[in-house]
């Protein structure tokens, strides 16, 4: 380490202005989201250390710290283990940004890039059965202007496999109408993919985009005061959509539903209709197949559950079980 220390909130500033948004070319979400982890980490400083953002230094990036920090985002603020991990990617950015721009204050820093993430368990994915989407789609009131909107954006959402942030920033123009239907979506990291839709909700956008006299420019779906939706706006009328539907579709009341199980909702279906797991992956905008094969690693999961209940009580055991010679092959591979 130098003697001379370099200005921490400097290079904190052109890490937000300049390498970001010029360097990186980092999405807005992506800016947001490591603004806010780099913002909790000084706040951290502020009151657990006596540090003032102002005077932030290089000691205060010491491994030690930055594992107490991320210690007490799960144990003060009750964050999940992938918060802390996101929250992790943001503070190794900063900290390989320092390094490029400061070459010679190693050492320490280096230590901070091998700070391993946390594991954690992988939570089963809850999707719908066609019954229930078809249930949770119809439950809006179709004689209200908010319930028509339900309906339609819930409807594009479940065909479309979009993210809740993709849906909510959808515009007219994002729509292709004819001759067929497709729509743009504006994915995570700048990545934009279309995905067909067919001919049935093509027509139900088609009258909606029309019905509300809708221009190019316009998102495709607001609140009733013309504002954009928010994810929490969207989840609020998701979950008033469910308990409407629970009534005709009692098994609705044993899921935990949000927005990102309509999505998981549409690749389990595609799977089970036998789509190729790399199509899925290009439909949901994966970076890669790893992330879409929790889908097939839950529809496998269920298949051994049914077989399992096939069967029969008495009589041994149906399921073929591999010789010992077997065994011993594949052991010595």
């Amino acid at each position: 380490m130098t003697t001379s220390q370099p200005n921490l909130p400097r290079h904190l500033k052109r890490f937000f202005l300049e390498y970001l948004p010029q360097q990186r070319n980092c999405s807005p979400h992506t800016v947001r989201s490591y603004r806010d982890a780099l913002r909790l980490f000084l706040l951290y400083l502020r009151e657990r250390k006596r540090v003032a953002p102002d005077n932030v230094a290089l000691k205060d990036l010491s491994v030690e710290i930055i594992l107490d920090f991320l210690n007490d985002l799960q144990e003060s603020r009750h964050n999940s283990v992938d918060t802390r991990n996101a929250r992790l990617a943001a503070l190794r950015c900063f900290v390989k940004y320092l390094l490029w721009v400061e070459p010679t204050i190693a050492g320490e820093l280096q230590r901070v890039l091998a700070i391993p993430v946390k594991r954690t368990t992988q939570s089963v994915l809850d999707f719908l059965t066609r019954e229930e989407v078809n249930a949770v789609l119809e439950a809006p009131d179709a004689e209200t202007w908010s319930g028509k909107r339900d309906r339609t954006l819930f409807a594009l959402m479940y065909h479309s496999g979009a993210r809740v942030s993709e849906i909510i920033g959808a515009k007219v123009s994002d729509m292709t109408l004819a001759p067929e239907g497709a729509l743009r979506l504006h994915g995570k990291g700048r990545k934009d993919r279309s995905v067909p839709l067919l001919k049935k909700i093509t027509n139900t956008m088609n009258k909606w985009i029309a019905g509300n006299q809708l221009q190019e420019g316009q998102l495709l779906f607001t609140n009733a005061r013309g504002a954009p939706l928010t994810r929490s706006g969207v989840a609020k009328r998701l979950r008033e959509a469910v308990q409407r539907a629970s009534e005709q579709c009692p098994s609705l009341k044993t899921k935990r539903i949000s927005p990102h199980t309509l999505r998981h909702t549409t690749a389990m279906h595609f799977l089970q209709k036998g789509v190729d797991i790399a199509l899925i992956a290009l439909w949901l905008g994966h970076e890669s197949t790893e992330t879409t094969h929790r889908y097939m690693t839950t529809d496998l999961e269920m298949k051994e559950k049914a077989l399992q209940a096939l069967q029969p009580s008495s009589g041994g055991d149906f399921r073929f079980r591999p010789k010992a010679a077997v065994l011993a092959f594949l052991e010595s591979l």
